[in-house]
C-alpha cells in the first residue's frame, strides 16, 4: 500500500499544466510556405528525378523535379555576405558545396540531406584568384597568391569521402597578371586577359606545362574574348564576342573547337546530365533566344550536328526575366527517342523547370527578398454593389417614383445574384473535389480578415496574395526599373465604392536615370491609364515622397507629394481637385530629408507661390554624426508611427486618480545612428527623437559597447529598441515613455513650437535570444492592447505584451501598494520566453528579416505578415476575442436553450391561467 501511494505522490509531483493547439486549428488562421532564394547552381541526379540548388541565401536544397518541392534544405549561414560559390555532384552520391566568408566546403548525401564533413579553409591573404573544381576522388582547390617573384598557384585536394586535405607546393606564374580572367576545367587552368591577346593554359598538378595560344589561331578577334566556363566537371570552355560564340574542348594539346555552328544569339549552354553513362559528355545543349522567345538546342559533339527532333522552342511565363541559368537532363523514352528536361533560373529569380512541351512548375524565389509589403481591402460582393448602387448619390431618378424604381430593380438584381451564387454553390457541391477549399472569390468578408497583400521585391516583381490561403493571385514585372530604392503607395483603397482602388510605386527608370512611377489596380494588377501602360517617366529625380490625406474633394485619392533634387515639390496625380487640395494644407505641411551616410536630416517648409504652384524652402538642419576622422558614423534606422495607427486613451489614470497625460507628438520621428571608434574598435548607438517640423531635439540617449543588429519600434508615446552588449555578451531591449506630466498643455491640438519638453521614463530588459525583427501589433481604433512581435534567429515569432516592457516598473523592494492597484509588473531584468507566446508553434521560420501588420475591423484581431527565407501568415488577438464568439461556441445548444426557455414561458402561462381560472370559482 505504501508502495502504490509513493508511486501516486511521485506522479502528482510530475504532473504540469500546458498550453497546447488543438490539430483542428493548425493552419486555419495561419500559413506558411517555404523558399530557397535566387538560385546559382541547379544540378540534375543521374535519374533526373531531383535537382540538387544553391542559391544566394546560401541555401543547398533538393527539390523534386516532378513537383518543385523541398525535399530537403540547409541554410549553410545566416551571414548576410555568405553564399555558395560552387556546387558539385560528385559520383559516389554525393554533393559538394563550397560557401565564402568564411570560406566552407561541406559535403552532403544527396539522398537523404545528412553532412558527411565539412572543413573550415584557412587563409593567411586573401587570395588573388580562388576556383573550385573536383575529381573522380576529390574536391579541387586552386588559389593564385601574390609573392616576391610575381604570383603563385597552390593547388589543394580534399577527400570526397573522408574531407582530408592535401597541400601540394606553391608554383610560379610568371605569365600571370591582376585582371586575368581563369576558369578551372580541372586540370586544366583556361586564363585570358581583356587586354591580351592569347588564351594560358597551365596543368595545375604541373605549371611547367604551359601553353600561349593566339586567339588568332583560334579565329577570334584579338581582345574581344570573354572566357566562360560551361560545365564544373567537363572539359569544355567558350569564347564570346560581339558577333560570335565558340565552344572548344579543354585537352592536354591545348583548345579543341567543335564543329558544330553556334549562332551568335547563344545566350546559355549546358552539357547535359544523361541518364545513359556512356553517352555522357557525348552531348550539348544551348539555350538560343529568338526575338521574344527562346529556343533549346541539343548539339551532339561527336557528328557535330544539331538534333533537330530534340530540339524545340521554349516559352517562358509573361511576367518572367531574362534566362541567367541553366540545367539540362537529357533521357530516352520508351521508344528510344532522346527528350529532355530543363532548370532555369531569370533574373527575376524564378525557378522554371520544363520540357519542349511546357513549363511544368514555377517557384517564385523573389519572395525571399521582399522590399515592401501592403494590405489592401478587397471589393465588396455583387449583392453589397448593388445596394450601394441603390443609395448612391448621383442616380439620374430621384423623388418618391424613382427611389421605387432604383429600390425595386436593385432587389431584382439581388435575387438574380442570389440564384447564381445558389446554383455555383450546388455545382461546387456536387464537385467538392475539383473546386480547393481555398478557390474563394476574391469579396471583403465582414470581419476584414480577409485581404490582399501586395508584396514589392527587390528584383522588381510584385505579386499579390490572398490572405485566405497564400495563393498568388496576380504577379506582374516591372520593366525598366533600378529597384534598389523603390516604394509602394496605396492612394486609394476599395472601399470608396464604385471609385476603382489605385496603388503607385515610386522607382528609378534604368534607362533615363529619372524617376519614374507606375500606377496599376491593386486588385487585378491591370496598369492604369497613364502615361504608357502604366508607367509614367519624371523629369527629375525624388528624394522625399509624403502620402497626403485624402478628402471628398479628391474623390478619396491620397495626393502623392514629391520632393526633387532642387526640394521644389510636385503633385501627383497632377489634377486640379488633387493640386487645389494640397494648396490648401499648404501652410501645414512640412517634409524632411535624411542623408544616411553624412547624418544630416534637413527639414522644409511648403508654401503657396501661386494660385495653383507650390514652393518649398528649408527651414532647419541638423549634423547627428561626428565630423572626427576617427569615427565611422551613419544612420540605421528612421522610424515614424504607424499611419493607421489611432490612440484610444491620452493618459494614463494613476492610483490616486490622476492623470499622467502621454507626449503624443504626431511630428516626431526616431533616428538611431551607429559608428565604431577607430582607436579602440567600440561601436555605439545614439537614439535622437526629433521633432521633424521644428527640428528640435526632443530627447536623445547613447549606448556605448554595442553591436548590430539594431531594431526600433514606435508608437504613441513609447519607444522600445534592441541592440547587443558587447560587454556582457547579450542582447538587451531599452524602454522609452514619454508624459506631458499630470497637466495637459493643449488637448485639441499639438504644435511644435510650443510643445512641453517631456517627462522621460526609461528602463533595460535582458532578452535571452537573438532578435532579426521587431514589430508592434495595430488596432483599428486602438483599444485593443500593445504587443511587440519579436523575430528570433531560431525561427520563432514571440508575442510579448507590451507591460513586460513598462519603463515604471519597479524593483520589489520599492514596489508600492499604488503601483499594484495600477497593475504595474515588480521589474525583473530577464525577461521570459514561453512557449505559449510563439505564434507560429512549429512553424518555423528561416531567416526571419521583417515582420508588418495591418489592422482587421475586428478590434480585437490584428494580420501579421512574416518574412524572410520563408513567408508566414497569422492573426494575433493581443486582448483575446472579446469582440466576436469562439470558434467552438455552441450555437445548438443556445438555440435549445432558447428554445425550451421560450415553451416553458408559454405552457407555464397556460398553467398559471388555469390556476387563476380555479381560484377564481372557489
Amino acid at each position: 500500500m505504501k508502495t502504490s501511494s509513493s508511486s501516486l505522490c511521485i506522479v502528482f509531483i510530475f504532473i504540469q499544466t500546458i498550453n497546447g493547439l488543438y490539430e483542428d486549428q493548425i493552419g486555419k488562421f495561419d500559413w506558411r510556405q517555404q523558399y530557397i532564394g535566387k538560385v546559382k547552381h541547379a544540378i540534375f541526379d543521374s535519374t533526373g528525378k531531383k535537382i540538387v540548388v544553391g542559391t544566394e541565401e546560401n541555401t543547398l536544397a533538393l527539390l523534386h523535379a516532378g513537383t518543385g518541392k523541398i525535399e530537403w534544405r540547409h541554410l549553410l549561414g545566416s551571414s548576410a555576405k555568405s553564399t555558395i560559390t560552387s556546387l558539385f555532384l560528385l559520383s559516389n552520391g554525393k554533393v559538394a558545396s563550397v560557401s565564402n566568408f568564411p570560406t566552407i566546403v561541406r559535403v552532403f548525401d544527396v539522398s537523404s540531406g545528412i553532412l558527411q564533413w565539412e572543413t573550415a579553409v584557412a587563409k593567411d591573404i586573401q587570395p588573388v584568384l580562388c576556383k573550385w573544381s573536383v575529381s573522380k576522388r576529390d574536391v579541387i582547390s586552386i588559389e593564385i597568391n601574390p609573392s616576391r617573384s610575381g604570383y603563385d598557384l597552390r593547388l589543394t585536394e580534399y577527400s570526397a569521402t573522408s574531407g582530408t586535405e592535401n597541400v601540394s607546393p606553391a608554383t610560379e606564374l610568371p605569365w600571370f597578371t591582376p585582371g586575368t580572367n581563369c576558369q578551372l576545367v580541372f586540370p586544366h587552368l583556361v586564363c585570358l586577359h581583356p587586354q591580351d591577346d592569347a588564351v594560358n593554359i597551365v596543368d595545375v598538378r604541373n605549371s611547367d606545362t604551359h601553353q600561349r595560344i593566339e586567339l588568332q589561331y583560334l579565329g577570334i578577334t584579338v581582345g574581344a574574348g570573354q572566357l566562360v566556363t560551361l560545365g564544373v566537371t567537363k572539359n569544355f570552355v567558350s569564347l564570346r564576342t560581339t558577333g560570335t560564340f565558340s565552344l572548344y574542348k579543354v585537352t592536354d594539346e591545348g583548345l579543341q573547337r567543335t564543329g558544330a555552328e553556334w549562332p551568335s544569339e547563344t545566350v546559355l549552354v549546358s552539357v547535359p546530365t544523361v541518364k545513359d553513362t556512356e553517352a555522357r559528355g557525348q552531348y550539348m545543349a544551348a539555350l538560343i533566344k529568338r526575338e521574344k522567345n527562346y529556343s533549346v538546342r541539343i548539339y551532339d559533339l561527336e557528328t557535330d550536328q544539331v538534333l533537330d527532333d530534340v530540339s524545340g522552342d521554349m516559352k517562358l511565363p509573361d511576367q518572367a526575366g531574362e534566362p541567367d541559368l541553366l540545367s539540362t537532363f537529357l533521357m530516352r523514352k520508351p521508344n528510344g527517342e532522346l527528350s529532355y528536361r530543363y532548370a532555369i533560373s531569370t533574373t527575376d529569380d524564378s525557378f522554371h523547370y520544363g520540357s519542349k512541351k511546357e513549363v511544368y512548375w514555377t517557384r517564385e524565389e523573389a519572395l525571399t527578398s521582399i522590399v515592401q509589403v501592403e494590405m489592401v481591402d478587397l471589393p465588396v460582393s455583387s449583392i453589397e454593389a448593388s445596394i450601394e448602387e441603390e443609395f448612391g448619390s448621383d442616380q439620374p431618378l430621384s423623388g418618391i417614383l424613382g427611389h421605387t424604381i432604383r429600390r425595386l430593380s436593385s432587389q431584382f438584381r439581388q435575387l438574380l445574384i442570389v440564384a447564381q451564387q445558389l446554383v455555383a454553390g450546388q455545382i461546387s457541391l456536387v464537385h467538392r473535389d475539383a473546386v480547393g477549399s481555398n478557390s474563394k472569390a476574391l469579396e471583403r468578408d465582414r470581419f476584414g480578415l480577409h485581404k490582399l497583400i501586395l508584396i514589392l521585391t527587390r528584383p522588381g516583381k510584385l505579386f499579390a496574395m490572398d490572405t485566405l490561403s497564400g495563393r498568388i493571385v496576380w504577379q506582374r514585372l516591372l520593366k525598366n526599373v533600378n529597384t534598389d530604392k523603390v516604394r509602394l503607395y496605396v492612394q486609394r483603397t476599395s472601399i470608396h465604392y464604385p471609385l476603382e482602388p489605385q496603388c503607385t510605386i515610386l522607382a528609378k527608370s534604368s534607362t533615363s536615370n529619372q524617376a519614374v512611377l507606375f500606377i496599376f489596380h491593386p486588385i487585378t494588377g491591370e496598369p492604369a491609364q497613364f502615361g504608357s501602360e502604366g508607367y509614367v517617366n519624371l523629369s527629375y529625380n525624388v528624394q522625399q515622397a509624403l502620402l497626403l490625406p485624402q478628402n471628398e474633394e479628391t474623390e478619396y485619392m491620397k495626393p502623392l507629394l514629391l520632393l526633387d533634387e532642387s526640394a521644389a515639390p510636385h503633385v501627383f496625380p497632377p489634377t486640379e481637385s488633387a493640386i487645389n487640395h494640397v494648396v490648401k494644407m499648404s501652410n501645414n505641411l512640412f517634409m524632411f530629408v535624411a542623408d544616411t551616410k553624412s547624418c544630416v536630416l534637413r527639414g522644409y517648409s511648403l508654401a503657396k507661390s501661386r494660385a495653383d504652384q507650390l514652393s518649398s524652402a528649408a527651414v532647419w538642419q541638423l549634423q547627428l554624426c561626428s565630423s572626427s576622422d576617427s569615427v565611422e558614423e551613419e544612420i540605421v534606422s528612421i522610424v515614424s508611427r504607424h499611419p493607421e495607427e489611432k490612440v484610444f486613451s491620452q493618459g494614463r489614470v494613476l492610483a490616486d486618480r490622476s492623470v499622467l497625460y502621454k507626449y503624443l507628438n504626431p511630428n516626431m520621428v526616431v533616428v538611431a545612428t551607429a559608428g565604431t571608434n577607430h582607436p579602440h574598435h567600440r561601436g555605439y548607438l545614439n537614439l535622437y527623437l526629433i521633432d521633424v517640423v521644428s527640428g528640435a531635439v526632443v530627447f536623445s540617449t547613447s549606448h556605448r559597447r554595442v553591436q548590430s543588429p539594431y531594431h526600433v519600434v514606435y508608437a504613441e508615446n513609447w519607444i522600445v529598441y534592441s541592440y547587443y552588449n558587447e560587454k556582457y555578451r547579450r542582447t538587451e531591449l531599452s524602454s522609452l515613455e514619454l508624459f506631458e506630466g499630470q497637466t495637459q498643455s493643449n488637448s485639441t491640438a499639438f504644435s511644435s513650437f510650443s510643445a512641453p519638453q517631456p517627462l522621460v521614463d526609461r528602463q533595460a530588459y535582458i532578452y535571452p535570444a537573438h532578435i532579426t525583427a521587431m514589430k508592434d501589433t495595430v488596432s483599428e481604433q486602438g483599444m485593443t492592447a500593445k504587443h511587440i512581435l519579436l523575430g528570433l534567429t531560431n525561427g520563432w515569432i514571440q508575442e510579448m505584451p507590451r507591460a513586460f516592457l513598462d519603463p515604471r516598473r519597479p524593483v520589489v523592494a520599492a514596489a508600492t501598494p499604488e503601483m499594484r492597484e495600477e497593475g504595474i509588473m515588480p521589474y525583473l531584468p530577464e525577461l521570459p520566453i514561453p512557449a505559449e507566446a510563439i505564434i507560429n508553434y512549429n512553424q518555423t521560420i528561416s531567416n526571419i528579416k521583417s515582420i508588418y501588420v495591418t489592422p482587421s475591423s475586428l478590434e480585437s484581431t490584428a494580420l501579421v505578415f512574416v518574412c524572410g527565407l520563408d513567408i508566414f501568415f497569422t492573426h494575433v488577438t493581443p486582448s483575446r476575442t472579446f469582440d466576436v464568439l469562439n470558434d467552438d461556441f455552441e450555437y445548438g445548444f443556445i438555440a435549445l436553450v432558447l428554445i425550451g426557455l421560450t415553451l416553458a414561458s408559454f405552457i407555464t402561462k397556460r398553467l398559471a391561467g388555469k390556476k387563476s381560472l380555479r381560484q377564481a370559482w372557489k
